[in-house]
């Protein structure tokens, strides 16, 4: 893995580093198929009421956790309490699932969770004030349940944010378990025996934080063994792949895209013509091309070509390359052409601060075009490089009007369900960069309360449409994805965008 942030919490994840492996510690409450479906996890496939409102689940008989005691449906309450708490921090998307009498419970004027009920050990039901298309979703890969007995021990409502101490003292029910973890180096696991799917076939399993530029040397050497998801599909990297000979790759489609982030707190940012001027300006295809060598597209809307809400017809807005539209767009905004020739406005100067994690190829080729691109149309483009965590903390300290930026690089991984409230509503729990705007939050609400897949997929197409035409990020490109391992690693064929080698760890053996 390249830059883990050390938060080894699965409710409280917030990049992909931790992500991985936070997934090879816990185990979720649903899973997800290859085929992007929805299959049974810890617990059975829910039964679901009439109304569509409350869920029962029948947990398995031999699940447990690490220690070797049985998982239960108070592990589950607890963990409800948690991501419900007022001072819970996580990015689980509470407010979109709207299980009965959360914010009573949030607020302090209940000491339960109304739609949470203990049916016995191995049953409990959740019931939500509304149901939406997206509930059982929310129940696979992001539900990974906390131990009531390690987490809840000395837990008081109100004071979840006291679970902090554990992100780096994890305790879980995955196929591995937490050994250590060396900041900056490694987090070192081992199998866990009591895994209910059974103890992994390797015993150790070594995450290694790794320089993007050294990995393929470390994959040669023998110093790695699976490089998951970090090389670039390139047509430079294929080829190296194939010169070696004893490496294999899983190509699939990437669910997910790559993005400039735009900061709307700030107020140049707020005017759709900058923005629009921004998008014109960048030559994307060259940017895209150089890092990917053919074998990633330009995107201009928020969703993976995999996805079945990806709209068929391209009814939205597309934005070649045109400086020339660009300048138009910032004559028209009132920024004109200073004596250095950046663009000014009220005795302000069209420059802007840049946030780019570094190492990163796609940043080594993004940056240079970038700032090049931009003074060309009169915006000064100051980029200032630092550790992709470091680029995280900054985001949330500007969010909280601690830090000011206008634009940063990231990629956003996709859930199978398409609803993005959490991203591109105006409260939404993942919108870090202050975007609101009320046609967007309504289709996203509509889409999420529209149980009709096709109606569902009309209702997205108009959220990309509007999307595409006010421009919360600069929308990059959709890439490939790949998973790099020596031959000697078996079990980590047939992955797709939805599942792979890290969601069946238990199989994975060496020759």
């Amino acid at each position: 893995i390249i830059s883990p942030n050390g938060v080894f919490n699965p409710l409280l994840e917030e990049s992909q580093y931790d992500s991985d492996v936070n997934d090879a510690m816990w185990a979720p409450l649903l899973e997800i198929n290859y085929d992007g479906t929805i299959i049974e996890g810890l617990a059975y496939m829910p039964e679901i009421s009439e109304d569509g409102k409350t869920y029962t689940f029948t947990l398995k008989d031999d699940i447990k956790w690490q220690d070797g005691t049985p998982i239960t449906s108070q592990d589950f309450d607890f963990t409800f309490k948690y991501i419900m708490d007022k001072t819970y921090t996580g990015r689980f998307e509470r407010e979109t699932l709207n299980v009965l009498g959360w914010e009573a419970y949030r607020d302090g004027t209940s000491t339960e969770i109304e739609g949470f009920k203990i049916i016995d050990d191995k049953t409990f039901s959740v019931t939500m004030a509304s149901p939406n298309a997206k509930t059982l979703a929310y129940f696979s890969k992001d539900l990974k349940p906390l131990a009531k007995h390690v987490y809840g021990a000395d837990y008081v409502q109100g004071n979840a944010k006291d679970l902090d101490k554990f992100n780096r003292n994890p305790f879980g029910n995955g196929a591995y378990k937490f050994v250590s973890y060396k900041d900056g180096e490694e987090v070192t696991l081992v199998a866990n025996e009591n895994y209910y799917k059974g103890a992994p076939k390797i015993k150790n399993l070594v995450f290694r934080v790794v320089n993007e530029t050294n990995q393929m040397l470390l994959l040669e050497n023998g110093d790695v063994d699976i490089m998951a998801s970090t090389v670039a599909v390139t047509a430079e990297n294929l080829l190296l792949l194939q010169q070696l000979g004893f490496i294999n790759a899983n190509i699939v489609e990437f669910l997910g895209y790559g993005y400039v982030a735009i900061n709307h707190n700030e107020p140049i940012m707020q005017d759709l013509n900058v923005r629009k001027a921004l998008a014109y300006g960048l030559d994307r295809s060259s940017v895209v091309e150089a890092a990917f060598g053919g074998q990633a597209n330009v995107i201009d809307i928020p969703q993976s070509t995999v996805s079945w809400a990806y709209p068929e017809d391209g009814d939205y807005t597309h934005y070649e390359y045109n400086p020339e539209k660009a300048k138009q767009l910032l004559e028209e905004a009132g920024w004109k052409v200073g004596s250095d020739g950046i663009r000014e406005k009220d005795g302000v100067k069209l420059s802007l601060k840049f946030l780019a994690s570094s190492p990163n190829p796609v940043n080594d080729v993004l940056v240079p075009v970038m700032i090049d691109n931009y003074k060309a149309i009169g915006i000064e483009l100051k980029a200032e490089q630092m550790e992709f965590r470091t680029l995280v903390d900054k985001q949330s300290e500007a969010k909280e009007g601690k830090f000011s930026y206008h634009l940063a690089f990231l990629a956003w991984s996709l859930d199978i369900d398409p609803d993005s409230t959490s991203t591109f509503a105006s409260n939404g729990a993942n919108n870090k960069v202050g975007y609101s705007n009320p046609t967007v939050d309504k289709l996203l609400n509509d889409a999420l309360n529209e149980m009709d897949t096709t109606k569902r997929k009309e209702l997205y197409a108009q959220l990309y449409k509007e999307i595409s035409e006010d421009l919360p990020y600069l929308f990059l490109y959709q890439r490939k994805d790949m998973n790099v391992y020596s031959s000697k690693v078996k079990g980590m064929e047939g992955g797709t965008p939805y599942r792979a080698f890290k969601d069946e760890l238990e199989k994975i053996s060496f020759e």
